[in-house]
């Protein structure tokens, strides 16, 4: 249903900064505002008045009975839809010579879609929603915590699947698919980012996935698990070694868990994010491992699985300050030594009561 408060609060904020109107392409805002997902959201929240939704004709009835939505454009193809956009875009620009328009720049924006808006638009001008909208999500209300703490739960199911699907002489991909199977019967809506099933010297890569490689004896093993829960994700990583563990993986990993565990000690509000990377690369440094050091090992996740802050991707954000109601992982980057593989270890906490409160718990043993 079309939450108004949040829409307000994005039109006030609209109306600060001079733009126009947010145009909604991707699937987080889209869920954040109307409490609901479409395969392809479109939406336009003037900085006055009330949101219009371009949907498909087939749609229609159903859009305007489950969001409570006036204004309601139909589109038969991507030009119909394009088209409509401009009209509104037209419509809105009175005796203005140029409108500001909101997009969000994020993983999942349609670039040939924006780049047809633009070349439909040339009156339009189009800036990063961000400033409006990064202030507004990086704190969860409490709907939006029960969401992510079931999208965690979801999680240790996959995590628990992991553990009884891996062994020496199945491939990744197959450990994945049961994975996400069940997943997916618990509930789960799919995943943000591909189920990361990476084995030995696959283990140390910074991004994974799965592949049709044979898991085999003395294989580090990185499973990486983003579960969406109505369109909210969780992050839970774990690594494993197959059979016995060598006196260099047992250190890698021990070393991992300690950095880990200093970066959710400091994890507490006032405190920047560059102060939680501090600690953990101490723990590297102290053990040696200083040089496979990568900053950024926690960020920002809510309805994308990584949201601003996210120093990995902005370095800037290393100076923003964790605040109660946030939610942020810790355990972001592998620790990748050549030779040996990979370690990885991440869970996803709630800022609450001046400390760091996990959502997702499952227990970081190397050996299964």
């Amino acid at each position: 249903m079309l939450n108004l408060e949040r829409i307000q609060k994005a039109q006030q904020r609209m109306k600060q900064q001079n733009i126009d109107a947010y145009l909604i392409l991707t699937h987080d805002d889209y869920i954040y505002f109307f409490g609901e997902d479409r395969y392809q959201p479109r939406a336009i929240i003037p900085a006055e008045g009330q949101p219009i939704v371009v949907t498909f004709s087939g749609e229609e009835e159903e859009v305007r009975e489950s969001l409570g939505v006036e204004d309601v454009r139909i589109f038969g193809s991507v030009g119909q839809q394009i088209k409509d956009v401009v009209q509104v875009m037209r419509g809105m620009i009175g005796k203005k010579e140029k409108l500001t328009i909101g997009v969000q720049m994020w993983f999942s924006t349609p670039a040939f879609l924006l780049n047809m808006f633009q070349r439909a638009n040339p009156m339009v001008n189009v800036v990063d929603i961000a400033s409006v909208m990064d202030e507004l999500r990086m704190v969860k209300d409490a709907s939006e915590i029960a969401l992510m703490q079931r999208a965690a739960e979801i999680a240790v199911i996959g995590m628990e699947t992991a553990v009884k699907t891996l062994k020496a002489g199945i491939t990744e991909n197959k450990v994945a698919a049961e994975i996400e199977y069940a997943m997916r019967k618990s509930g789960g809506h799919g995943v943000a980012t591909p189920v990361f099933v990476n084995s030995g010297i696959r283990s140390g890569w910074l991004h994974g996935t799965a592949s049709d490689k044979v898991i085999e004896t003395g294989d580090l093993v990185v499973i990486d698990l983003v579960p969406r829960y109505k369109g909210y994700c969780a992050n839970l990583c774990r690594t494993f070694v197959i059979g016995d563990p060598t006196v260099k993986q047992f250190n890698m990993f021990e070393t991992y868990k300690s950095a880990q565990a200093a970066g959710i000690e400091a994890l507490k509000p006032g405190a920047k994010m560059r102060e939680i990377d501090a600690v953990a690369k101490q723990v590297f440094i102290e053990n040696g491992y200083g040089d496979f050091y990568i900053a950024g090992i926690s960020h920002s996740i809510g309805l994308s699985f990584e949201e601003t802050p996210a120093p990995t991707i902005h370095p800037g954000d290393s100076g923003i300050q964790i605040s109660d109601g946030m939610t942020v992982t810790v355990g972001h980057p592998v620790l990748s030594v050549p030779g040996t593989g990979g370690v990885r270890l991440e869970d996803t906490f709630h800022i609450s009561n001046g400390a760091a409160q996990p959502l997702t718990a499952f227990p970081s043993e190397l050996v299964l």
